[in-house]
């Protein structure tokens, strides 16, 4: 069993989404954000339009973000809620520098978020 990197600890809100910076417009009120419970393997946050939630599984330098649930309100059309899901599900590996947190996967960097707390 690993423990999980204390790093990803925070709130994150994000920046940059498969490869393009984010702006409000792209989302209902706010930007997502994720917050990160290293020690019980937990995340919690909001998609752009939905409340979200669910497990993290970290081994050495591999993150996925799993058995996520979201509340069910209908999004506003162009909401990029379903992008920023999916992306965050597909992730395998992260790094974090300089306040950022960056999730990848084979295919190339996913989402950028900024440390906010």
């Amino acid at each position: 069993k690993y423990i999980t990197d204390y790093r990803l600890h925070d709130i994150w809100v994000l920046e940059e989404l498969n490869g393009k910076k984010v702006s409000i417009t792209d989302f209902q009120r706010e930007l997502p954000r994720i917050e990160i419970h290293a020690a019980e393997n937990r995340f919690m946050g909001f998609g752009g339009c939905n409340s979200i939630s669910g497990s993290i599984f970290y081994e050495k330098d591999l993150l996925r973000f799993s058995n996520m649930i979201s509340t069910l309100m209908a999004c506003a059309p162009g909401n990029k809620e379903d992008e920023f899901t999916k992306a965050l599900q597909s992730t395998t590996t992260y790094t974090v520098g300089n306040n950022r947190l960056t999730l990848s996967n084979p295919s190339g960097k996913l989402l950028v978020f900024k440390k906010v707390d």
